[in-house]
């Protein structure tokens, strides 16, 4: 019970996490909060920005494309339906229609 009251605590001071209670253990997930964030991948560097909607915009294959959160566990999963990012936090990778197009850690 300790365990879980400090983790929300925590949680509420940093406002870039987000709790996760499973059965008894509760896990606190890295969001990146609000802003712009430059990942370096395999392929070279990924710009990535996380709107404060749940969107993320993101810089690839030479336009900007808007991706909307779809779901949050095991990460954070941004899509349009072609372009996928999943972020978990420091490392995330990119799909294009489903594949991996790159990883990624900031």
């Amino acid at each position: 019970m300790r365990k879980t009251i400090a983790l929300l605590l925590l949680s509420a001071l940093l406002s870039s996490c987000l709790v996760i209670r499973a059965g008894e253990e509760a896990l606190v997930v890295s969001v990146p909060g609000p802003g712009a964030y430059t990942y370096y991948c395999r392929g070279g560097r990924l710009a990535v920005t996380y709107l404060e909607d749940n969107r993320v915009r993101i810089f690839y294959d030479g336009a900007f494309r808007v991706l909307t959160l779809t779901d949050t566990r095991p990460r954070f999963v941004y899509t349009d339906g072609v372009y996928t990012w999943e972020a978990a936090g420091r490392e995330g990778r990119l799909l294009v229609r489903g594949q991996v197009a790159d990883t990624c850690s900031y």
